[in-house]
């Protein structure tokens, strides 16, 4: 199986969760493009949703002879989408995990202004790269960060908090110029309209307290791909797969079974 990792995090964010489903798999990930342990593209607009796509696309061909489960997050999502629509023959199915595969800041606090504030925002912060990123960089190193975001209910209850203080560490020390372009990049991708060409079996998950997607775009989202299933967890924010790893092991280990026809072996 395949990681698609979204812009919050790398494959440490699956780390709660490949503790149980990591037996019985191989397990492949990538960083994009001029993010956590991938360097900057020559081209630094090169950083669209088609060109994750296709870099996904040569991890798929490079896995081996058979298609891959592609697991995507957030970001992700749209990521593997196009992927799927590229390249069906390569990939077995797709868990889409918290993420829209078109208009995504459309849903962030299930606000329409969104789509109209985020993208001059990402310029600003762009324009003052070095004090946003040394300010993250202060506040990810706060000990008691995590704890706090979890009394305001950013994570559920049930978050990884040790695993996400790692995150925020990591997320903290991004190029932030590039990560700018790159949400701007991904605000102009929209694959909604081609999802009934999606030809794979396809599991829909996101939480009830996600911040970033409302239901109803999972909803939507289930209703659009051919014979999707839909699994919304009450709870369960943005950063799922470090809240509910078990729940999300269990649920697509069944989805392996049923749809895929596949036993993972112990290793």
């Amino acid at each position: 199986m395949v990681l698609a990792n979204g812009l919050g995090g790398s494959l440490r964010a699956w780390a709660p969760f490949l503790a149980r489903f990591g037996t019985g798999h191989r397990v492949v990930s990538f960083d994009y493009r001029g993010l956590y342990r991938s360097g900057p593209p020559s081209d630094p607009d090169a950083v669209t949703i088609h060109d994750h796509a296709a870099d996904l696309v040569r991890v798929l061909r490079w896995t081996g002879e058979e298609p891959a489960l592609v697991i995507a997050w957030s970001m992700g999502v749209q990521v593997a989408v196009e992927a799927a629509l590229a390249e069906p023959d390569l990939v077995a199915g797709l868990v889409l995990v918290a993420g829209a595969p078109g208009d995504p800041l459309a849903g962030v606090l299930d606000s329409p202004l969104s789509r109209v504030l985020i993208p001059p925002a990402t310029h600003v912060v762009e324009a003052g790269a070095g004090p946003f990123g040394a300010a993250l960089r202060l506040l990810a190193g706060v000990p008691r960060g995590p704890h706090v975001l979890r009394r305001l209910g950013v994570v559920a209850p049930s978050c990884d908090l040790e695993t996400f203080g790692a995150l925020a560490g990591e997320f903290a020390r991004l190029d932030w110029r590039l990560y700018m372009r790159t949400i701007r990049a991904m605000s102009r991708h929209d694959a909604g309209p081609r999802l009934g060409d999606v030809t794979v079996p396809s599991l829909v998950v996101g939480g009830t307290r996600d911040l970033f997607l409302p239901t109803s775009t999972l909803r939507a989202t289930a209703a659009a791909i051919p014979g999707a299933e839909l699994l919304v967890v009450e709870g369960a924010t943005h950063y799922l797969p470090l809240e509910y790893p078990g729940l999300l092991d269990r649920r697509i280990r069944r989805f392996e079974a049923e749809r895929l026809g596949r036993r993972p072996t112990t290793v």
